[in-house]
């Protein structure tokens, strides 16, 4: 099966006082496996919800999601917490780190929630990422840049299929920009991961061979290099 991931008219409508808000509005695409591609629109375009309703944090109104020919969405929690924990890695603007535990603790902690700690493997891609150092440090007391890159070891502490990554750059100066972009481009080529971006900068999505357009909740294009 070449596509890892296939959408089909994707929809996802909130309701207020005004009336319904369409967020989504019959997004349909097709990723195959190993690719790296990157979500680009202003705010409120609705590609953080998109990327939010494939990782299973968010609910659609309508539509379906499938991922390794299975339709995810049709899943209990019990199933969809299963496979978020399994096979997909997240990175966020925020780093989300936990404040109260070391930065070698926090990479472990999907391990742990999965039944297996493994500090041995956290251990190697704080050492692969040069971070090493971090490993007794706490979250608050190292920079944004540092944050960013032991968010994205932890994400792949349980080896995932696919790696979502909302605005991973949003925080950060150029400099840092520059440096978890590398990151995620190595850990795409080297393992095969399939990574998907969401960003509002131009910079970021220069450095994808697939960029899609989002406006208005819909794919408003779709470039290929």
């Amino acid at each position: 099966m070449d596509n890892i991931l296939e959408i089909k008219n994707l929809t996802k409508v909130y309701n207020d006082a005004g009336g319904e808000i369409k967020v989504l509005d019959g997004v349909s695409l097709q990723v195959k496996k190993g690719k790296f591609i990157v979500f680009i629109g202003p705010s409120g375009s609705g590609k953080s919800t998109l990327l939010n309703i494939i990782g299973l944090l968010d609910k659609a109104t309508s539509g379906e999601v499938f991922f390794e020919g299975k339709d995810i969405l049709k899943l209990k929690e019990d199933k969809r917490a299963k496979l978020r924990l399994g096979k997909f890695g997240f990175v966020f603007q925020f780093d989300s780190l936990l404040p109260d535990f070391t930065v070698l603790e926090n990479v472990n902690m999907p391990s742990l929630l999965k039944g297996k700690s493994n500090f041995e493997r956290a251990k190697k891609l704080l050492a692969k990422f040069g971070i090493e150092a971090l490993s007794d440090k706490m979250p608050p007391s190292i920079s944004g840049g540092e944050k960013q890159r032991v968010a994205i070891a932890r994400a792949l502490m349980n080896s995932p299929k696919l790696l979502l990554a909302d605005e991973p750059t949003g925080n950060l100066d150029n400099e840092n920009s520059a440096e978890v972009m590398k990151l995620l481009k190595a850990m795409n080529e080297e393992y095969g991961i399939t990574v998907l971006i969401v960003t509002h900068s131009d910079a970021v999505a220069e450095q994808a061979r697939r960029v899609i357009s989002i406006a208005d909740g819909k794919i408003t294009s779709d470039r290929r290099k």
